[in-house]
């Protein structure tokens, strides 16, 4: 008799008593969910698997200020739920658009106005060229090759330019010199054997090679902008208006093109081998292009003054105001 009871209250009410315990389990994670059975009446069409309702949207961007009528389902709630969850973890993690400032790079180094094309030479020559041909094949001359061998055609070769020297030393007042470069040749090609064999070397004439460039400098011309050659390295503007007068003098002179091409690969085989011990500073450098260029310009210097390159006081005192800065 009882069920009976129930039943038919049931039945004229239409619904049982939604408790608060369920609706506060969404509204944690919603920002509301709202239950108006005044404004938007419960149907009495209830049935045993749910409840007909109708309520206001809990979330604002989804449903904004609109009534909805339905059946309540744990599921779906949960599912916009997580929708809503995921929408700002998207806007929290930066996929919503970020606008970035553009970043300008201006190069100031009066002496290398071509900075920018320099670099791009730089970057093929040093991480393409010599990383995969000019730096193997270095060290497998310099590793495999007996150094009495590697000896020999380094003499040969630079027999050829001891002409050009004398000439260059002879221009710049330096008779001395001039007397040893000619007196060098005519030793090593004979007693030498072609200037395979340092004779001169052993008999007290050091090696002192000056090139026409170096002629310039030495009466005040500038080194000019600096320039990266692709396949061939580092010059100043100044050797390459000037290199070619050197091969106007015997025996330079008299050898063909292809016997330049030869002579050239074969010092620049020997000096790339020779740098091999700098090879870790240049990769380590903070900025192998700069570290470059900056050594280029002061083994310039070097060549032009004769090893003794004059003191630059304002440079002296700059480091020194940043050396007391740093104490």
């Amino acid at each position: 008799m009882k069920f009976k009871w129930i039943m038919l209250v049931i039945a004229v009410f239409g619904v049982a008593p939604i408790s608060a315990s369920q609706l506060n389990i969404y509204g944690q994670d919603a920002e509301r969910v709202h239950v108006d059975s005044t404004e938007f009446p419960i149907s009495p069409d209830q049935t045993d698997s749910g409840l007909t309702y109708s309520a206001l949207s809990y979330s604002e961007k989804s449903y904004p200020e609109q009534g909805i009528s339905g059946q309540i389902d744990d599921s779906d709630i949960a599912a916009d739920i997580e929708a809503a969850n995921s929408d700002v973890g998207r806007s929290e993690s930066g996929d919503a658009e970020v606008t970035t400032p553009e970043v300008t790079v201006t190069y100031i180094d009066p002496r290398d106005p071509i900075e920018g094309f320099n670099r791009a030479m730089w970057d093929f020559n040093y991480l393409f060229l010599d990383r995969h041909f000019y730096r193997p094949v270095a060290h497998g001359y310099n590793d495999y090759v007996p150094r009495p061998v590697k000896t020999g055609i380094h003499n040969f070769v630079s027999n050829l330019d001891e002409p050009s020297a004398l000439v260059n030393n002879t221009l710049q007042g330096k008779w001395g010199w001039a007397a040893n470069a000619g007196g060098r040749f005519t030793i090593n090609s004979t007693m030498g054997l072609l200037g395979v064999i340092d004779v001169a070397d052993m008999m007290g004439l050091p090696r002192k090679q000056d090139e026409f460039n170096e002629v310039l400098g030495y009466y005040g011309v500038p080194n000019g902008p600096y320039f990266m050659a692709p396949f061939l390295g580092p010059y100043v503007t100044r050797e390459v208006a000037s290199d070619w007068v050197d091969g106007l003098y015997f025996p330079l002179s008299e050898i063909t093109v292809w016997q330049s091409l030869l002579k050239w690969g074969l010092e620049n085989l020997h000096r790339r081998a020779g740098a091999i011990d700098q090879e870790r500073l240049v990769d380590n450098a903070l900025d192998p292009y700069t570290f470059v260029k900056e050594a280029y310009f002061q083994h310039m210097d070097y060549k032009v003054y004769d090893g003794d390159v004059p003191v630059d006081l304002d440079e002296d005192e700059l480091l020194d105001e940043f050396m007391q800065e740093l104490d």
